[in-house]
């Protein structure tokens, strides 16, 4: 019989053994299971375990307003939606599509009016990492964007947002605002500043060993069409290689114009991702 239960500081080693199998997929739960280990206080969240019948751990979902499993497959999908239960608290899951599909699948098993009506359901999004240098030349204005453009990044990256997901991530909290300070505080942004705003973006989402995952790639409507997306992505890329050897990012499977650039930079595909977003 599988259990599941709330992670704690004993289990660290074998929760960062399962996820790094594969550390490309899992690179946000691993960021977060080394930033703050298991410790209930320090992670926010809890991150529950799917243990198999001899008490091996062989499961894992972060938890937070996204839901993000790793090696969750169908039998244990089911016994982590149990635990989950019917109400719905999260805004999204994503992560390795086979779990996802598997867990959502569970969940809305479990309680359709809760989890079975997302506002989008990417069922299918390439996985791609680029190991080296791309052979399309740096642009050499695309570079680090510090704090004294604070305000112009974050205006950039809420037409990101509100482009990709459709809805404007401008909340009374103010949490958007703070996410893109974080990032900005490690030196996670990168853009092109045009002396008036901020024309292309792209942010380290996360990173973890090795691996960094990006996020937020954008070029503002106006600068479209002028072949500028590749050589600005180059330079991000060779920046971020100064510090995580491998470069990863999904993308959805209807943005042939994205994909067409990711390959003429050297990505090639290395799994499949999946998104729900309620």
């Amino acid at each position: 019989m599988t259990t599941v239960r709330p992670l704690g500081a004993r289990d660290l080693t074998a929760a960062l053994e399962l996820a790094g199998r594969h550390p490309v997929d899992n690179v946000l739960v691993l960021a977060k299971m080394r930033s703050s280990g298991l410790e209930p206080k320090l992670v926010g969240h809890p991150i529950l375990g799917a243990f198999d019948p001899d008490g091996r751990l062989a499961g894992l979902l972060s938890q937070s307003i996204s839901l993000t499993p790793v090696e969750l497959a169908a039998p244990l999908a089911a016994a982590v939606a149990r635990r989950l239960g019917p109400t719905r608290r999260a805004g999204s899951l994503a992560g390795p599509r086979d779990s996802v599909v598997a867990l959502w699948s569970e969940l809305v098993r479990l309680s359709p009016g809760q989890w079975g009506r997302p506002r989008d359901f990417r069922d299918y999004q390439p996985l791609l990492v680029l190991d080296h240098d791309p052979d399309v030349p740096a642009d050499p204005t695309v570079g680090p964007v510090g704090p004294n453009l604070a305000p112009a990044y974050y205006q950039a990256a809420v037409a990101m947002y509100s482009e990709e997901i459709g809805l404007s991530p401008v909340e009374a909290t103010g949490s958007y605002r703070r996410h893109v300070e974080d990032l900005m505080r490690q030196g996670r942004t990168f853009g092109h500043w045009d002396g008036r705003q901020i024309v292309f973006k792209t942010d380290v989402a996360v990173a973890s060993g090795p691996v960094c995952q990006l996020g937020g790639v954008w070029l503002h409507p106006e600068w479209r069409g002028r072949g500028l997306s590749a050589p600005a992505l180059s330079a991000v890329v060779r920046a971020c290689r100064r510090r995580w050897p491998i470069v990863s990012l999904y993308v959805n499977q209807h943005n042939q114009v994205a994909r067409a650039l990711y390959r003429r930079l050297g990505f090639v595909q290395a799994g499949e991702f999946a998104t729900v977003l309620w």
